[in-house]
């Protein structure tokens, strides 16, 4: 095989796995649970300013945001005194900024407005540690 042919097969390979990446990026979180998708920022506010509140910052292209979705979806119906959101870093860039978000996931736990804990990555447990302490 030639080297020409062998570069235009590698090439058309890796456009199709760009486009097939850009599309997976495309497709929206579906919800889990009582988790409320937050696209405003005056009503982010208003919803995590009263009581106990996990806010799930998280990208539509981000792999593991997509495996514990299910997950938060349980807790969210385990907890039910504790409010849960989720913020996609993409829409909301504003938010994101203002909680300094670098990583996704990122969940932070929060009581009245303040935020009391915050869990980086897709620790299930340590989240789950973290709503019992705003959920008592």
């Amino acid at each position: 095989m030639e080297l020409s042919t062998v570069l235009i097969i590698t090439a058309l390979f890796l456009v199709f796995r760009f486009v097939q990446s850009q599309r997976a990026a495309r497709t929206p979180m579906p919800s889990h649970g009582k988790v409320a998708d937050i696209d405003n920022d005056v009503i982010f506010k208003a919803l995590v300013h009263a009581g106990p509140a996990v806010v799930d910052f998280y990208a539509t292209w981000c792999g593991p945001c997509r495996a514990v979705a299910p997950k938060v979806g349980e807790l969210s119906e385990k907890y039910e005194n504790v409010r849960f959101v989720s913020v996609d870093v993409d829409k909301l860039r504003g938010v994101a900024t203002q909680f300094n978000i670098t990583a996704m996931p990122t969940f932070v736990i929060m009581k009245d407005g303040a935020e009391v804990e915050r869990v980086r990555g897709a620790d299930i447990r340590a989240l789950e540690a973290g709503i019992q302490k705003v959920a008592a």
